[in-house]
This record gives structure tokens, sequence and C-alpha cells, in this order.
């Protein structure tokens, strides 16, 4: 089973989406492929070390890039982003950014697609000049996620340099 994307924002002919991690340990080939035919040229895994380690990612990683998909591994602990890894998030949210502006198709992608993904996606419409309550509602379809939500508004406060 393929998971599906969720196209929440399209610039020009740059697009961001959401992915669920697919059914079982890791991405088959047909999956890749497929995320390829729809034109994915960036997936980032949030996944976490340990779920890359057991997935064997590294082939991943190998068989994404024959198909000319770069799949770049951010592992995120579950629970939220931690003091220490905010400025890590923000700099990947910028490159993502950079690259939909450039007309690529950036999906980020945790195993349910509604966690670690929703915030750097969240964070790359921000940083693409989308409000946080917008670019949260594009996102989730207006679900609640107070953690992202408040993420999301104090990156914004301090990026305008409110305190």
């Amino acid at each position: 089973m393929t998971a599906s994307l969720h196209v929440i924002f399209g610039m020009g002919s740059g697009r961001l989406a959401t992915i669920a991690h697919p059914r079982g340990d890791g991405w088959e080939a047909d999956q890749l492929s497929a995320l390829a035919d729809g034109g994915v040229t960036v997936l980032v895994s949030a996944l976490t070390a340990p779920e890359q380690q057991r997935m064997g990612f590294e082939s991943t990683i190998a068989a994404a890039a024959g198909l000319g998909v770069e799949l770049v591994a951010f592992p995120l602990g579950e629970g939220g982003v931690q003091r220490e890894e905010a400025a890590q998030v923000v700099l990947l949210a910028g490159r993502l950014a950079a690259r939909v502006r450039a007309g690529q198709f950036v999906a980020t992608q945790c195993f349910g697609g509604i966690g670690r993904s929703t915030l750097l996606a969240c964070l790359t419409l921000v940083l693409l000049g989308i409000g946080p309550s917008e670019a949260l509602r594009r996102v989730t379809g207006g679900e609640e996620m107070p953690v992202t939500r408040d993420w999301l508004h104090d990156f914004s406060l301090q990026r305008a340099g409110g305190h």
C-alpha cells in the first residue's frame, strides 16, 4: 500500500506536501518510484535515528537517489522539538522553502504524517510568507495541534522582533 501525498502548497511549479510512512518497515522500490513519478524531488524523513536504523535507511537513500529523489534524513524525537534542535529545524525549513521557491516538489514524512512532518511543513510555509495559523490550517485541515501551534507562533514572534 502506498501512502498518499497531502499536497498543501503550490508556488509556481514548486509544491510542498506531507506523507505518512508507508506500512511495513521501509519505502519499497515501487513506492519510491510512485513518488518520483508524481514529481517529488525532495523527501525529508523526520523518523528518529532508531527508526531509521531499524529500517535500513541507508539503502533507501541510495534507492531514492537512483530515482531522482533526494531523501534527506532529519531525525527528530517524538513529542516536539527540543530547544537544542530548534535552530537545525529552522535551517532545514529555510532550505525546503528555497527548494519550493525554485520549483521543486518537497514532501515531509514521519510515521503518521501528522507530528514531526507537520512541524517541518508548517515552518516551511511560514518561511514562504504564510502566517502560522494559516500554515497550520493548510497542513492539518484545522485539527488542533497545540505544540506545533505554539511553536510556530513563538517562532513568528521572534522572527518579527517581538519577545
